[in-house]
């Protein structure tokens, strides 16, 4: 179908100001921009000067599971969102080795919840989503928590000769299917377990496959300028460009560092390594309630940590090592405060959503580790919390670098979810850009749109040029603002009419239209 938008604001994603002009669209891509005449058009809109921008990359997400439950994507495309990189943080469905394909599921269950598992590989688990549909595109990395799993389960322990080649394989055979590259979860088992030349050996696969290596880092509060370290170093020893996935400085006795962080990164680049960052506009984070435990308890998977947490004396083990802390071991509740950790979504005690660890506790006459493994126990290590630990002058501050994106590390999760979800794009405009002036409108968007694009390799998408992917979407940037909040998360942002996705409109005079339009990409 070919359509006409007339008097458009175009900020076309490369941070260049904005200009007027009409665009053609026809079938999925842009046919032309500036004078559409004698273009005929099946259907006109008159978008009233408002601001049309190319769709929304979203570098970092959960949303692996977004085929599955589609009606959750409003929460992404009302916020102009029309692509999702998916496998993130070590976590990817694939690759799967039968013999351990348990313990991947269980591994990944808090972000695929209750859902069927048809393939064993990324080109089957693409055939999959595909015949499902997707409202947006998603884009896939192969997590490197996955490829352990699927060479050496949960093993807390450097692989063999022969398990480091099988995972060499593993990534070299996933890359091939179309992988844009590999991502690690270096807070998570098993990535807890690997060390950094491990992580090299791996990456030096996916730079041969012209890859990235995506990563939340080791450490993000204490020992975030060595864990920032180490990731340079990978980048620099694989010769590979490098995400920092949701850059930050978690605790208070940390903020300020994102001033030494930020400056290694530019130092970095000067030396010609390519390290850049994501980043959520919100102090808190969001992430597997089982996270809050030390690493040895997550050895040999979700079964077996679950057993431990039954035994009284591992579980004062556990509080030890919680108040005491583990040379290298990020202790997020000991950085928060109990106080600060609240439960998000449960797979059965729905009535604990929203409440805090310290609340729990006390209405239970329990302490907080006590408690926790008791939820943990009867969620069967299926929760996720929201956690209040980053300072507001640092989001800002990371917010403004030039070498930043925006990622929203949302999950589609129906329970009382992290606002970033619903929000992170429409707050970066509204709060940041228009109300604190943060940004720039301009600069806002670039971060959204051809930064993300270029750094992944992702073509003809990212910028409103001709011969792209009409993905697109039409705001107000004098009214653009996120209503999700802690206490309400899943509100739909507001300011936003149209968006399309391979030229199809998914959002029409800011509604939603559950419509499948979107693309599984493979990395050429």
């Amino acid at each position: 179908m070919k359509r006409i938008l007339r008097n458009c604001r175009v900020y076309d994603g490369t941070g260049n100001s904005w200009y007027e002009a009409d665009i053609a669209i026809s079938g999925e891509r842009i046919e032309r921009i500036g004078n559409v005449a004698g273009f005929t058009a099946e259907e006109e809109i008159d978008v009233q000067l408002l601001a049309v921008a190319p769709g929304f990359i979203d570098i970092h997400t959960h949303s692996d599971n977004a085929p599955f439950v589609p009606e959750l994507s409003k929460g992404k495309i009302l916020q102009g969102v029309t692509t999702e990189v998916i496998g993130n943080c070590g976590m990817s469905a694939y690759p799967v080795n039968p013999a351990n394909a348990h313990l991947l599921k269980q591994y990944v269950s808090s972000i695929f919840g209750e859902i069927e598992w048809s393939w064993h590989s990324l080109s089957e688990y693409a055939k999959v989503c595909s015949s499902m549909g997707m409202v947006t595109n998603l884009v896939p990395l192969v997590g490197h928590g996955a490829v352990r799993i699927a060479a050496m389960g949960f093993e807390k322990r450097p692989p063999t000769t022969k398990e480091m080649e099988t995972m060499k394989q593993l990534v070299a055979k996933t890359m091939e299917e179309g992988a844009f590259g590999l991502s690690s979860g270096l807070i998570y088992p098993p990535g807890v377990f690997c060390s950094t030349e491990e992580l090299i050996e791996l990456s030096r696969v996916g730079r041969e496959h012209g890859g990235i290596y995506a990563t939340h880092m080791r450490n993000e509060s204490d020992q975030v300028v060595e864990a920032v370290e180490e990731t340079i170093a990978i980048g620099r020893s694989a010769a590979i460009p490098v995400q920092i996935s949701h850059h930050k400085a978690a605790g208070k006795q940390n903020w300020g560092k994102p001033k030494i962080t930020v400056a290694m990164i530019k130092q970095a680049r000067a030396n010609g390594i390519d390290v850049d960052m994501d980043l959520y506009p919100y102090t808190a984070g969001s992430t597997l309630l089982s996270a809050l435990l030390p690493p040895w308890c997550h050895e040999g998977g979700v079964q077996e940590m679950l057993q431990r947490l039954r035994d009284p004396e591992i579980r004062q083990k556990i509080a030890n090592d919680m108040e005491c802390g583990i040379p290298g071991w990020e202790n997020i509740a000991k950085n928060a405060g109990w106080d600060q950790v609240f439960i998000a979504s449960a797979k059965y005690r729905k009535e604990l959503e929203g409440k805090s660890m310290k609340d729990i506790a006390r209405e239970r006459g329990q302490d907080p580790v006590t408690a926790l493994c008791d939820i943990l126990i009867d969620e069967e290590g299926i929760a996720t919390m929201v956690i209040f630990m980053m300072s507001e002058d640092d989001v800002r501050f990371i917010m403004k670098q030039s070498e930043t994106m925006i990622g929203s590390d949302g999950i589609p999760d129906p329970g009382k979810t992290h606002p970033r979800y619903f929000g992170t794009f429409a707050r970066v405009l509204g709060h940041y850009t228009r109300d604190e002036k943060v940004l720039c409108l301009e600069d806002a968007i670039r971060k959204m749109t051809s930064l993300p694009a270029k750094k992944l390799g992702l073509q003809d998408r990212g910028m409103i040029r001709e011969g792209s992917f009409a993905d697109l979407v039409v705001f107000d940037p004098n009214i653009v603002a996120d209503a999700a909040t802690y206490d309400s998360p899943s509100e739909t942002a507001i300011g936003f009419h149209h968006v399309f996705v391979n030229g199809t409109p998914i959002v029409r005079d800011g509604e939603f239209q559950l419509v499948k339009k979107g693309r599984f990409i493979k990395k050429a």
